[in-house]
C-alpha cells in the first residue's frame, strides 16, 4: 500500500487531511500552522494552498490564526466543480449530436 502523503496527492488534499485528522472542523477545535510543518511541501506551497481553499470556503481562519474546515464550504466547492466536469463533457456531445443531425436532414 502507498504511503498516505504520496506524490499522488494534490496539496490541498494533504492540507485538508491534517484539518481532519486533527478534528478542526469548528473555531474551538481549530489548529495554528504548527500543525502543517509535517507535511512533504515547503512552507510557501502550504501557504499558497491555505490561501486558496480560504478564498474557496473550505478552510476558515480564526481571529487568532488558528484554521478549521469547513464542510459547507467543501460541499459547495465539489459541487461547482462537478458542474464544471458536466458542462466540459456536455457541450462537445451536444455539438455532436447537431452536426449529425444536420448532416442527416439536409444530407450533407
Amino acid at each position: 500500500m502507498a504511503n498516505k502523503n504520496s506524490n499522488r496527492k494534490t496539496a490541498a488534499k494533504m492540507v485538508m487531511d491534517v484539518l481532519k485528522r486533527h478534528d478542526a472542523l469548528d473555531p474551538e477545535s481549530a489548529i495554528t500552522i504548527d500543525y502543517f510543518k509535517n507535511l512533504k511541501l515547503t512552507t510557501a506551497v502550504i501557504g499558497y494552498t491555505i490561501g486558496n481553499l480560504i478564498n474557496d470556503g473550505v478552510v476558515n481562519k480564526t481571529g487568532d490564526d488558528r484554521y478549521y474546515f469547513n464542510e459547507a464550504g467543501w460541499k459547495k466547492l465539489e459541487k461547482k466543480v462537478n458542474r464544471g466536469y458536466l458542462i466540459l463533457i456536455a457541450v462537445p456531445v451536444v455539438f455532436i449530436i447537431v452536426m449529425l443531425g444536420l448532416r442527416y436532414f439536409f444530407n450533407l
